[in-house]
C-alpha cells in the first residue's frame, strides 16, 4: 500500500463588504480542497443600524446558501460556520453579500488540503 503525503495549510481570508456588494472572499486553488473551519461576520458600520448578509458557498458551478438575510447588530458579530465544517472542491468559493448602510467584515479560517 502506497502512502501519499497530504499537505495542510492554514489560511485566513479577510474581506470587507459594503451595501449590496457580493464578495468572493476565498477561492480554492487548483488541485486543492478547502475545508472551512470558521467564518465570522461582524457589523463594522459606524451607524447604529443592523446589517444583513447572505452567506453562500459556491462549488464552481452552483451556489448554496448557508444563511440568507442574516441580521448582524451594530457592534455585533455572527459565527456563520463554527460547529459544522464545509469542504469546497477546487475552484469553489465563499460568497458574502451585505445589505446595510455600512460595512461588513468577514474572517474565514480555511485548511487547504493538497
Amino acid at each position: 500500500m502506497a502512502f501519499t503525503a497530504t499537505q495542510y495549510l492554514f489560511k485566513a481570508s479577510i474581506i470587507t463588504a459594503t451595501t449590496a456588494n457580493t464578495v468572493g472572499s476565498y477561492t480554492v486553488p487548483a488541485s486543492t480542497r478547502g475545508m472551512i473551519i470558521g467564518l465570522t461576520l461582524a457589523n463594522s458600520a459606524t451607524t447604529n443600524k443592523i446589517n444583513y448578509a447572505d452567506i453562500g458557498l459556491h462549488d464552481g458551478s452552483q451556489a448554496y446558501f448557508i444563511a440568507s438575510k442574516t441580521p448582524i447588530p451594530p457592534g455585533g458579530s455572527v459565527v456563520a460556520i463554527g460547529v459544522e465544517k464545509h469542504v469546497l472542491p477546487s475552484g469553489g468559493s465563499i460568497r458574502i453579500t451585505a445589505y446595510g448602510t455600512g460595512g461588513l467584515d468577514a474572517i474565514a479560517t480555511i485548511v487547504e488540503i493538497t
